[in-house]
């Protein structure tokens, strides 16, 4: 992704960044302090080396110190509890899922953990060694609130940084909307550096801090809107009508609806949100609701099956073809078998300019004129 125009300047900068990661970040001086004992689940495989671990405790340890010093913004601490080696319990089922990862790594993973070796009253994370291009890591909050990393990724060898964006997942922080300048739960995008730390908000720490004070992991709250049609909505989160909600304003039978709704928008409930980033959020939100009933009528035996992707998922696609970072996909980073980019790429380059290369721009224009269908691979 080209984050700065020339490569000296892109050094300077990342120096700058690193020696100093905390300039104008927010302020929390007067904080109390949180621990939070989390457990290390190393895991062994003698038949998928992807999950075999090869990190030394040394090496853990150095990790969540590098962890810490983000979230020392929001006065946590991780605190390792016990690096417990731990064998995969179903490897096949793995390195089935990683065939075609896209909804099934999540479950094929869960099936290699013993509730044995879970921290009952803490937090744990499980590391293998390579998710390969599939995904830097990810919090499972249905199955006990359990992160997944990796020492390896879509990039290679992982930043600390990775861990700390899955170990804000666990306190309740979604992935951005609005905040940007390489803040720390970015999915990706042109401001989002490769940084072992990484700057968070004010609001999220709130949010954060909120959960790590039950010392457990964040569940998320199933919530009934008032209201389905957008326009309604808002007039039940907007009740003086001056084009700002605040959760306060919110009639209190809707109080927790709304606190969820500005969570979602990595707001803290004593924050606002306008109308215009609330028509942003409604899009987005609908956007994937469609495409998540596309997705079941595929997989209820539909027409083709497969799961449908609309431009939310270019984030992660960037993030993993783009190996140059130089903002576009060319047809060699896209060949990878059973991926989306693969498999429409000569017809979004032939829709586009028809250069040879995809811009985020032109995946845009292309998922949302047609969102595109992943066929399962048999």
């Amino acid at each position: 992704m080209p984050y700065l125009p020339a490569k000296s300047i892109c050094s300077i900068a990342l120096i700058l960044t690193i020696g100093a990661p905390f300039s104008g970040f927010a302020e929390s001086n007067s904080l109390d302090i949180i621990t939070l004992p989390v457990r290390v689940l190393r895991m062994n495989s003698e038949i998928d080396h992807r999950l075999d671990c090869s990190l030394s405790d040394a090496e853990i340890r150095e990790q969540f110190a590098t962890v810490n010093r983000t979230w020392n913004q929001a006065k946590i601490v991780w605190a390792i509890e016990s690096i417990v080696d731990v064998r995969a319990e179903q490897p096949k089922a793995f390195a089935e899922a990683m065939k075609n990862p896209r909804g099934r790594l999540a479950r094929a993973l869960v099936s290699n953990i013993s509730e044995d070796d879970l921290l009952p009253s803490g937090f744990n994370v499980f590391i293998a060694e390579d998710y390969e291009k599939s995904m830097g890591g990810v919090f499972i909050p249905q199955e006990k609130g359990i992160v997944f990393y990796a020492k390896r990724g879509p990039k290679g060898d992982q930043t600390p940084a990775v861990l700390a964006h899955e170990l804000g997942h666990a306190l309740g922080l979604p992935h951005t909307i609005f905040e940007k300048n390489n803040n720390l739960m970015m999915g990706s995008g042109p401001e989002r550096v490769p940084t072992p730390t990484k700057p968070i908000t004010a609001s999220q720490i709130k949010i954060a801090r909120a959960v790590a004070e039950t010392g457990k992991p964040f569940s998320p709250k199933q919530t009934r809107g008032p209201a389905q049609q957008p326009q309604l909505l808002w007039s039940f989160l907007d009740t003086d009508n001056d084009d700002v909600m605040t959760a306060s304003e919110v009639d209190p039978k809707h109080r927790d609806f709304a606190v969820e709704f500005l969570r979602k928008a990595s707001r803290s409930p004593s924050d606002s949100l306008t109308r215009e980033e609330f028509e942003q959020i409604n899009q987005q939100q609908r956007r994937q609701r469609q495409i998540a009933q596309r997705s079941r009528n595929g997989q209820d035996g539909g027409s083709g099956g497969g799961r449908t992707w609309g431009p939310e998922i270019i984030p992660q696609m960037f993030s993993r073809f783009d190996a140059n970072n130089d903002g576009y996909i060319t047809r060699e980073e896209a060949s990878r078998p059973g991926s989306l980019v693969n498999a429409n790429f000569e017809t979004w380059d032939q829709a586009t300019d028809q250069d040879g290369r995809l811009s985020r721009e032109e995946v845009k224009e292309r998922l949302t004129a047609e969102p595109a269908t992943l066929r399962p691979t048999r």
